[in-house]
């Protein structure tokens, strides 16, 4: 079997969480002997790093923009590499035109569901204050209409999570028979032992980070709720000065978020670390954290969660989004609109016993997730496609 990839966001310094996804995919197709291609846009080569012990064929194609790559070189080399089936592992890039079957990973549908849970009146305000002025999916615009066509091509629709599942379903819509659930898991990194204490103390330094911390991983996007986040911090802060918040984001903090900070009273670099484009770092920043928290207003999964648990750092997180399916008695799960009730889930899980607790439990649960399962399950779908296709 030939399988192709769209690896655009490889070529990103930082992995996000539907990065992994693909790394680790990539490496259980592989190791299943899987022939794996992997097209990217030649002027925006991959990371070396990201790839590193995944030996497959790695392909740039030129091109003339977004819909030109997507919709006349990827087909062309659909055709050129025999490839038995394509899989868009980021939410977009389907060739309405492929000679082969499609699959395609939406990870989330974020704007439908910030609009449902805004006419249910669970969120004030307007979908723009969720999700940025231009991200209303019921707007008659050609990039709402083109993710619509390519979401309506795909012979196949992955999705993460049960809770994922359903808004495909109800507000896409797609039938629920072409959607499938390959939940994700733990990358590999978070798999090795432990750093010397050492070399843990010196990561920690060289970021400017000082223990006790809690930790919050993920991107600064509006839906994240770092306002929120902000809030529940300067709460426990008054029962716990000692504390410091880490933010480990995706790029560099909107402007949005230090004015956040300046309204609270909590100085950047002191109360607050601000960090960026870090992915080997990561192991040693969970295992010296006390807790992650995570107060967005909707996930589809929320990978940091799963990692922190393999590493025994208690979560709180938001009762919302897909966390509810899996962190169990690992940490607590919150109303995100209640930042009090979070500031003492937070304090609560501070506590010695209660730690103890959802530590010892968190790496219990993580195990239930693998990536064997994943590519199974993905494989599965790939041998379903393929031999429809050919009877």
């Amino acid at each position: 079997m030939r399988v192709a990839l769209d690896a655009r966001s490889l070529a990103s310094p930082v992995l996000r969480g539907w990065d992994r996804y693909t790394v680790a995919l990539v490496q259980g197709l592989q190791a299943r002997g899987v022939e794996v291609v992997l097209l990217h846009r030649a002027r925006a080569p991959l990371v070396e790093l990201h790839l590193d012990h995944v030996p497959c064929e790695i392909v740039g194609l030129a091109d003339r923009g977004t819909l030109w790559w997507e919709q006349v070189a990827v087909p062309l080399a659909l055709r050129a590499h025999r490839i038995d089936l394509y899989h868009a592992p980021t939410e977009y890039g389907v060739p309405f035109a492929a000679p082969c079957p499609v699959a395609l990973t939406v990870h989330s549908a974020t704007a439908h569901s910030y609009a449902d849970l805004i006419r249910r009146g669970l969120l004030p305000g307007t979908l723009a204050d969720y999700v940025g002025p231009d991200a209303d999916p019921y707007r008659l615009t050609f990039g709402a209409l083109y993710w619509r066509a390519q979401v309506a091509r795909a012979d196949r629709i992955l999705t993460p999570a049960e809770f994922c599942r359903h808004p495909v379903v109800e507000f896409l819509p797609v039938h629920a028979e072409r959607v499938s659930v390959t939940p994700l898991a733990v990358p590999h990194q978070f798999l090795r032992p432990p750093s010397a204490e050492g070399a843990r103390a010196a990561t920690l330094a060289r970021l400017g980070v000082r223990r006790p911390y809690l930790l919050y991983v993920g991107g600064y996007e509006r839906h994240k709720n770092i306002a929120g986040l902000l809030r529940a911090f300067a709460l426990v802060r008054r029962a716990r000065p000692d504390l410091s918040l880490v933010l480990v984001g995706g790029g560099a903090p909107p402007e949005e978020v230090r004015r956040a900070l300046e309204a609270l009273g909590l100085a950047a670099g002191r109360d607050v670390v601000l960090l960026g484009g870090l992915t080997p770092e990561l192991v040693d920043l969970y295992d010296a954290a006390e807790l992650l928290v995570t107060l967005s207003w909707r996930e589809s999964f929320c990978l940091p969660a799963l990692e922190a648990m393999s590493r025994g750092v208690p979560v709180v997180a938001s009762a919302w989004g897909a966390t509810a399916e899996y962190v169990d008695g690992a940490g607590r799960l919150m109303d995100p609109r209640d930042t009090r009730a979070a500031a003492g889930a937070i304090l609560e899980l501070l506590e010695p016993g209660a730690r103890r607790t959802a530590a010892e439990q968190g790496p219990r649960i993580a195990r239930g997730f693998s990536w064997d399962a994943t590519t199974d399950a993905t494989l599965a779908v790939y041998e379903r496609l393929i031999a429809e296709r050919r009877s």
